[in-house]
């Protein structure tokens, strides 16, 4: 890792491990909580978006505070699942009411001749499988609110980094599910216009049952490497983003003087912060202006202008500059040259049959 890389690269994961062991236990919380703003949408109004926000305004949520808010979301996940299911089922009752259907998802075989069956039976199992991803989606993503109460550290963030990733895929699965299912309503649909004056009804009940084959076949048909590929760049990608958010650059620590937090400065940082009012930062520049400031990077990043980043910052709660603004910020100690290499585990996705213990040496 080089100051070139940590400006302007993507690998989010060569930067953590550039920082990692200098990482403070508040960097550590507000890069979880980062984490899983990913799935803020899928979150529900309420207690675990309150959580989140507690996690994000606190320096450390005291132990008493941290076993109340497990209870809070506790309580709150079997509302949070019912109601995703819910507004699944609404989506994919508008293909086929019955394929909604959770207790009675298909109905029985037809005694006459129905060549649009296998498409609806196939619709209604697809929007079964919809409706049971969201909701394990969901599930997920209130224990990877749950799990920011934990100790904070790095293994507080690999912990909700595993729950927020398997939220996302779920999420991923059940939109899937849901397009399949209108698909193939809307080709069944179809069949039965073409089998109403058909002459040979049967030949048209085999081309559904063929249709349904390929598909199936085609879903089954083994991951979409492609794909996964393009989620796990775009996840490394954010971390990077959010890792020069909170750490700044480490290569070069910008100064910020103490004579710069006037009143005007200060209070527009809390601003900042408490409401996530990130279109303030072109006036926070603007106010450390008038404080005399002259640190090009603190500035820079205020407007978004700053030397060899390819896209602006995504300023979140923990920003450098705010942090620094409040009084909150130091830069990072410079890293340990006798400290050994890090070791990371492998990650389960990519099991390879090795020992819980085994850990493999990055190179």
């Amino acid at each position: 890792m080089n100051e070139t890389k940590w400006i302007a690269g993507s690998d989010g994961e060569a930067m953590l491990d550039y920082v990692a062991d200098r990482l403070t236990p508040r960097h550590w919380l507000l890069i979880s909580a980062a984490y899983v703003r990913r799935l803020w949408d899928l979150l529900p109004e309420g207690v675990l978006r309150q959580a989140v926000e507690a996690v994000e305004l606190s320096d450390a949520v005291p132990e008493p505070e941290r076993g109340e808010w497990v209870k809070k979301i506790a309580a709150a996940t079997p509302a949070a699942v019912g109601a995703a299911e819910l507004a699944q089922r609404d989506i994919v009752k508008s293909a086929d009411p019955d394929s909604a259907d959770i207790e009675n998802p298909v109905l029985e075989r037809p005694t006459q001749i129905a060549p649009a069956f296998p498409l609806f039976r196939a619709a209604s199992n697809e929007a079964q499988s919809s409706i049971v991803a969201i909701g394990a989606a969901m599930t997920d993503a209130a224990e990877a609110v749950r799990r920011l109460f934990a100790e904070p550290g790095e293994a507080l963030f690999d912990s909700v980094r595993e729950a927020v990733n398997l939220a996302a895929e779920r999420r991923l699965a059940a939109n899937q599910s849901a397009a399949n299912c209108l698909k193939l309503k809307q080709e069944g649909d179809e069949t039965a216009d073409r089998a109403a004056t058909a002459k040979n009804r049967r030949l048209e009940e085999s081309k559904a049952l063929e249709y349904v084959r390929r598909f199936e076949e085609g879903r089954q048909g083994g991951q979409d490497w492609s794909a996964e590929e393009r989620r796990d760049k775009a996840a490394r990608k954010q971390l990077a983003r959010v890792l020069r958010e909170i750490v700044g650059n480490p290569f070069k620590p910008p100064r910020f003087e103490p004579a710069w937090r006037t009143s005007t400065v200060v209070e527009l940082a809390c601003a900042i912060f408490a409401d996530r009012a990130f279109d303030r930062f072109p006036l926070l520049a603007d106010a450390l202006l008038d404080a005399d400031c002259d640190e090009e990077q603190v500035l820079r990043h205020c407007r978004g202008t700053e030397l060899g980043v390819k896209e602006p910052p995504q300023h979140i709660r923990g920003c450098w500059v705010v942090e620094a603004a409040l009084g909150r910020w130091s830069p990072l100690p410079p890293p340990d040259p006798s400290a050994k290499p890090r070791r990371r585990r492998l990650e389960d996705d990519y099991d390879l049959g090795l020992p819980p213990d085994d850990d493999i040496a990055l190179a």
